[in-house]
């Protein structure tokens, strides 16, 4: 065998040692601090702040559905066509007696020292079970919603949340 058809083997694939993009590993989500870098730019995300520098500012704003009243489910920092996008899944506090929480799925640009929220939908929603203990709580999961975003070549992203389609352009917000 070649070595780097082992390399490849080791490594899961050329595709996912050279995945774009960066996320945020368990422990990171679990504490809510985590620090993401994608070409200049180097985000650090906190229960109550994002903050960012792109190489020349240094930029903080206030993080959507703050505190640790909510929960982290995933993030994830990349450059599309150029444009620096950060993802955001965080789960409510809940809601209504059953205390039903949603999974928000956030598509921010961090432009121009700017932090826009291009799109939000809920992509899922959980409720606790019954019978599990209240400092480690256990969820019944409703299924996901299909969801994406990817970049187009055009310079555009196409948004995508089950049937809800959308273009996002830099343009149409003044970035």
């Amino acid at each position: 065998m070649k070595w780097w058809a082992v390399l490849i083997f080791i490594t899961g694939g050329a595709g996912a040692a050279n995945a774009p993009g960066a996320v945020c590993v368990a422990k990171d989500l679990a504490r809510q601090d985590c620090r993401l870098k994608e070409g200049a730019y180097n985000v650090r995300l906190l229960s109550e702040t994002v903050a960012w520098f792109d190489g020349t500012w240094h930029t903080v704003e206030e993080m959507p559905l703050k505190g640790r009243q909510s929960a982290w489910e995933k993030m994830r920092f990349e450059m599309m066509n150029g444009w620096p996008i950060l993802q955001l899944w965080i789960w409510d506090q809940g809601a209504a007696e059953g205390q039903v929480q949603s999974l928000h799925w956030l598509t921010v640009s961090l432009s121009n020292r700017k932090f826009v929220v291009l799109a939000e939908g809920v992509v899922r929603k959980r409720r606790p079970k019954a019978e599990a203990p209240k400092d480690k709580p256990e969820f019944l999961y409703d299924a996901w919603q299909p969801h994406g975003a990817k970049a187009l070549k055009g310079g555009g992203i196409e948004w995508t949340l089950a049937a809800d389609k959308k273009t996002l352009k830099r343009t149409d917000y003044g970035l």
